[in-house]
């Protein structure tokens, strides 16, 4: 088995945006889930419809993903501008990988 150390120098901030917006947002439509149930039940519990308190959580359910996703993608890019920012100035992130199977060399992802 072979080491490859590879250098990571930058990420593409876009990119990595979207993936925690999603990251969050599928977080939050987990979170809208719980408040939709329980606003349910406590709309219920108090003689109201169970649609009653909040909508019954029905807007929650739309908007907290959407908020989420907005939050993580402005976080995830703020993020990764300062780690480009810092990956610049301390000359990268040396990672090493080790080769387990006999596929496609590695040198040639990239180069397609």
């Amino acid at each position: 088995m072979s080491n490859l150390k590879l250098k990571l120098k930058k990420i593409d901030p876009v990119k990595a945006g979207i993936v925690y917006g999603a990251v969050l947002g599928l977080f939050g439509l987990v979170l809208a889930f719980f408040v939709f149930i329980f606003s349910s039940m406590i709309g219920a519990a108090g003689g109201m419809s169970p649609f009653g308190f909040f909508g019954g959580g029905l807007l929650t359910l739309i908007f907290l993903p959407i908020m989420y996703f907005i939050a993580g993608f402005i976080g995830g890019l703020i993020i990764t501008l300062l780690l480009n920012f810092i990956l610049k100035k301390t000359d990268g992130l040396t990672i090493d990988f080790e080769k387990i199977g006999e596929s496609e060399d590695i040198t040639m992802i990239g180069k397609q």
